[in-house]
């Protein structure tokens, strides 16, 4: 059986590949731990979504 990590970040693009890739963790087992994060670029465009996710235990 594959060992999954406890803690991880998905990273997406757009906000719907993070909503889509967060409800495919927590299918897996995960939930959502903090806020999600929005990386911007120099000009101020969104570069990024990030949301950190826990393994329930």
């Amino acid at each position: 059986m594959e060992e999954k990590n406890k803690y991880i970040a998905i990273v997406e693009q757009y906000d719907k590949q993070l909503v889509k890739a967060v409800n495919e963790k927590i299918k897996a087992g995960y939930e959502p731990y903090g806020q999600v994060v929005i990386s911007f670029n120099e000009a101020g465009i969104i570069k990024a979504f990030v949301q950190t996710m826990m393994l329930k235990e």
